[in-house]
């Protein structure tokens, strides 16, 4: 057999070997992450994963270094998929009024599904112990989700269809007005209905923008 077909017939092995890698992985995380949403970090322990999972610790131990590194790739793969939703939005043709409106609506759809107000408090309960990884959370939840906003904020400020001037600045309160009370209501079994929701989010684009940003 010549080199180039030695090379061609090694290569599906490969591929297959790194699609087996990849599923492996996936499937470990969406099991910690069920283990660790319902029991919290304390309650769960490598053992618990490889039990729900199967295969065996080294596997996990390859892949993530420790409980802790398990834990940190949950965190970043969470906030991933929480994520998606908002950072496919096209904005395109949409004034600042409605696309504030959009950006809210969404995002308080996200944070306030079932599965979204467990991780909070999770993040929440664990901060004070791994302060890092809670930096980390931050990084790839909250502070990307501003950055979101202040770039479409940006955007329109530079066509001159926004009039804010601190673009950064205006995310952030947009975002903590925006947030904090019904992801905190969600948190002690008190998610606010659709309705209220819709309302909380128009307020917090008029006190934004104003109410005659709506044409």
């Amino acid at each position: 057999m010549t080199r180039t077909a030695q090379a061609e017939s090694s290569t599906p092995k490969t591929v297959r070997t790194t699609y087996r890698g990849v599923a492996r992985r996936a499937q470990i995380l969406a099991t910690a992450s069920h283990l660790f949403l319902e029991h919290g970090y304390a309650g769960v322990s490598v053992d618990a994963v490889v039990n729900n999972v199967g295969g065996s610790k080294t596997n996990v131990y390859s892949q993530f270094g420790n409980k802790e590194g398990l834990f940190a790739a949950v965190v970043t793969d969470l906030c991933e998929r929480f994520q998606h939703d908002l950072l496919e939005l096209n904005l395109d043709g949409l004034s600042v009024y409605n696309g504030l409106k959009l950006i809210g609506r969404t995002l308080l759809r996200i944070l306030l599904q079932e599965e979204h107000i467990a991780f909070q408090r999770l993040i929440t309960a664990e901060s004070g112990r791994y302060p890092a990884l809670a930096h980390a959370w931050w990084q790839a939840g909250p502070q990307r989700s501003r950055d979101f906003i202040a770039a479409f904020l940006e955007k329109k400020k530079a066509s001159e269809e926004c009039k804010l001037q601190d673009t950064a600045k205006c995310a952030d309160l947009f975002h903590s007005m925006l947030v904090f009370d019904p992801v905190q209501l969600g948190m002690i079994a008190q998610r606010p209905n659709v309705q209220a929701v819709d309302k909380h989010v128009d307020q917090c684009v008029e006190i934004l923008v104003g109410k005659e940003s709506r044409a």
